[in-house]
């Protein structure tokens, strides 16, 4: 389901990361940075450069 979890936008990815414990352990661990990565950039127009003091997860907390 990680290739699904690509075609979503950060705040669809706070969602599922806040159902249950098991998909938090797993969008919250460093090795899905490219999700959240990927995510962010399926924004139309796009969003500002990712702050170098933030983290994927904690910039889309920020913005959504």
């Amino acid at each position: 389901f990680l290739q699904i979890f690509m075609h979503l936008e950060p705040g669809d990815l706070l969602q599922l990361a806040r159902t249950s414990k098991d998909l938090r352990n797993v969008l919250m661990s460093k090795s899905s940075e490219s999700i959240w990565r990927t995510a962010r950039e399926n924004i139309e127009p796009g969003l500002p450069r990712l702050p170098d003091d933030l983290s994927e997860p904690e910039y889309a907390h920020l913005l959504f």
